[in-house]
């Protein structure tokens, strides 16, 4: 029997002349449209999420999309987020499955899950929006976004950003090889010698796909064995052999002009994956940016600036000292590396003011504010304000970047 997802999309397709175009995941992930979904969670799945809050359980979704509805349907959600968890009676951020449990095998227009990001730690609301923008302007596997109003149990909780979620559908959108595995980094691990331990969910590294197919670690050891060469050159042609080298190095450029303090390149080592394929051969791909665009967060005023330098291999973030007790923290290994043997250095530089002028190009200052317009009334002054200040960071950045590559002479 057909499942009430599969009856759900065949009647909506089906449903008129006038909407003879498919409802399709591009009018989930729609920026210039604010959507509505509804979660439904009975008192069973709220009392199991008090208890464990990363565990699935049941509920029901629904969602409108311009003329397009679809649901109630059954899905399992889980609260998402570490320093950013909250409970249900707050703001929380969730993770949606489709397939989840029961469901195995349903899909809501091609997608297995979606991520709803609450964005309490993005006071513009904004940030995200703009520097996974950004990251697909430069042809870095990342997640598109999208803007809903969230239901939750009858109460309003406001605006949300509907996240992609990076698994197989992900994958199989961004890649024509085929996917051995997908990693995610744990904060602080890095590519250490010994980082290729654990099984499947824990270790350094979890396995977010792929482990059913290949139940070992064997890629990674090999890509950490290769990057950890000492001799600056060797390292260089051995990175290489076991990664897109340009990529990851693209993408340090991004989250380096985006000021990405909580990202691989930054001092926390955190927020990335890494997917191999089956020759063994990496790329890292972007998550967590909300934590982007100089937001200090750490102080009580608002709308001042963040600025970490750029070419240095120490930097710190806006709770370093809370945190660590400490004014600067190395950032990722392989990016110190990269500063340290000038063919990459260069790269990266040059990479960086590329990015620079696809700020300029794909006109993301001109989106924030479209962005900005289009949600205004569902956000807080305060959050106008951030807005402002984000923009205006993005413009000071671009001098920053223009400053550096006079002191490099990178033409």
């Amino acid at each position: 029997m057909a499942s009430a997802l599969v009856l759900v999309a065949l009647a909506l397709t089906a449903s008129s002349p006038a909407q003879a175009a498919v409802f399709t995941s591009a009018d989930i992930f729609n920026p210039l449209k604010v959507s509505s979904i509804t979660l439904d969670v009975p008192n069973a799945s709220a009392t199991s999420l008090g208890v464990d809050p990363k565990k699935y359980v049941a509920a029901t979704f629904s969602i409108t999309a311009g003329s397009y509805t679809m649901g109630p349907i059954n899905v399992g959600i889980r609260l998402k987020g570490s320093t950013s968890l909250e409970r249900l009676s707050g703001h929380p951020s969730f993770k949606v499955a489709f397939n989840w449990d029961s469901l195995k095998g349903n899909r809501l227009v091609g997608l297995k899950n979606i991520t709803l990001n609450a964005m309490t730690q993005d006071g513009s609301k904004l940030h995200e929006f703009a520097a996974y923008k950004l990251h697909n302007a430069m042809n870095i596997p990342a997640p598109r976004t999208g803007w809903t109003n969230l239901n939750l149990n009858g109460v309003n909780k406001g605006l949300y950003l509907t996240l992609e979620t990076v698994d197989d559908i992900f994958l199989s959108t961004k890649y024509t090889s085929i996917t051995q595995h997908l990693y995610e980094g744990i904060g602080l691990r890095d590519f250490a010698i010994g980082n290729d331990n654990g099984l499947e969910n824990d270790g350094s590294f979890l396995v977010k796909e792929g482990w059913a197919a290949t139940p070992n670690k064997f890629d990674l050891r090999a890509f950490i064995s290769a990057v950890n060469t000492t001799d600056n050159a060797t390292w260089w042609k051995k990175f290489g052999q076991v990664a897109d080298r340009s990529q990851w190095i693209r993408m340090w450029a991004v989250e380096n002009f985006t000021g990405q303090w909580d990202g691989y390149s930054g001092p926390i080592i955190n927020n990335y994956f890494v997917r191999s394929d089956i020759m063994g051969k990496f790329t890292i791909i972007p998550w967590g940016q909300d934590q982007t665009f100089g937001e200090n967060r750490q102080t009580a005023v608002q709308g001042d600036n963040y600025f970490f330098a750029m070419d240095a291999k120490q930097v710190g973030f806006p709770w370093v000292q809370q945190a660590f007790k400490k004014d600067v923290m190395f950032r990722g290994a392989l990016f110190r590396k990269c500063l340290d043997y000038a063919p990459c250095k260069t790269e990266y530089l040059k990479d960086l003011k590329a990015v620079s002028a696809k700020v300029t190009s794909i006109k993301l200052v001109d989106q924030m504010k479209a962005a900005a317009k289009l949600t205004a009334g569902r956000v807080g002054s305060g959050s106008v304000l951030e807005q402002t200040r984000t923009q205006k960071w993005v413009v000071t950045q671009q001098s920053k970047v223009a400053a550096l590559m006079k002191k490099y002479k990178i033409k």
